[in-house]
């Protein structure tokens, strides 16, 4: 309903408090649609860059865990090998790899199958023990059992064994070393993923 001048006078409002009020709604301005999608896009813009910043974050904190799940759980296999290989004794090839086909033992102390993906000897308690990888975990045979050493969430992509030792029937000369090179990863999304190669030396304590 429109508000006209004849209205102010028949309705016994002070006239000049109504023209006021006309002048008042006459000049009060509303939000324009421009002035709206304005305000949305710089909301959705804000909205966008929080959750990026956000999933950024996220997708850090997921890798850093993925890298510390990879050095644990190496240096967890490496423990559990370094105290057996250290204690390893002389064999002279009275130890198998328990593993078909059956390679033919070369040195004293440690041997290796397979393209130096298999380790051999004979521990300290003369149970014979080799490591090996399958279905991409490290897994060990002693005394005719075998155990996986790796859990299923960390994958063994190359696992290789050099041997320095003194061929069977040689004069000791060499003290006997084993060298492992690990190349492994986190079983994940790939974007998580994190892979790591280390390498390390074991030495025997094992005189003649």
């Amino acid at each position: 309903m429109t508000i006209r001048p004849e209205h102010i006078y028949t309705t016994g409002v002070n006239p000049l408090k109504c023209t006021m009020i006309l002048k008042k709604l006459q000049h009060t301005a509303g939000v324009t649609l421009l002035e709206l999608v304005v305000s949305v896009g710089l909301f959705t813009v804000i909205i966008l860059s929080a959750t990026g910043i956000f999933q950024m974050v996220v997708n850090g904190q997921r890798s850093a865990l993925s890298a510390q799940n990879i050095q644990e759980n190496i240096r967890y296999i490496f423990e559990i090998m370094s105290k057996e290989i250290r204690t390893a004794g002389i064999s002279n090839g009275s130890c198998k790899t328990l593993i078909s086909p059956e390679p033919t033992p070369l040195y004293k102390v440690y041997n290796t199958a397979s393209a130096g993906t298999v380790l051999y000897f004979q521990n300290k308690n003369g149970d014979c023990v080799a490591y090996y990888l399958e279905n991409n975990r490290l897994k060990i045979i002693r005394a005719g059992t075998a155990n996986f050493v790796t859990p299923s969430a960390v994958k063994i992509n190359n696992i290789k064994f050099l041997v320095t030792d003194d061929l069977i029937g040689a004069f000791h000369s060499l003290q006997p070393q084993v060298n492992i090179i690990i190349d492994a990863e986190v079983v994940g999304k790939d974007m998580h993923k994190q892979s790591m190669k280390i390498q390390t030396s074991i030495s025997s304590r094992y005189y003649e």
